[in-house]
């Protein structure tokens, strides 16, 4: 499953980057978004993109092509 269809204040957690270009995964682990790393859905936009995840230490949005990107496990 991909983390675009997490629904909003539900937890994931991270099992693959891959789907992203390198530059955006190197980012995103520079910023401690990992493989094993809990997520949480704060809020959609009101047109659903982007898509506001916190992570420990950290809130960001992610654009709905780089949520679909990244897969993870539902909580």
């Amino acid at each position: 499953m991909s983390l675009d269809e997490i629904a909003t204040g539900q937890k994931a957690q991270i099992l693959s980057l891959k789907g992203l270009p390198r530059a955006m995964r190197k980012k995103l682990m520079s910023l401690g978004i990992l493989p094993n790393t809990t997520l949480t859905i704060i809020r959609r936009a009101p047109l659903g993109d982007p898509i506001q995840v916190s992570a420990p230490g950290i809130n960001l949005a992610l654009s709905n092509g780089q949520a679909k990107a990244i897969e993870v496990d539902s909580l």
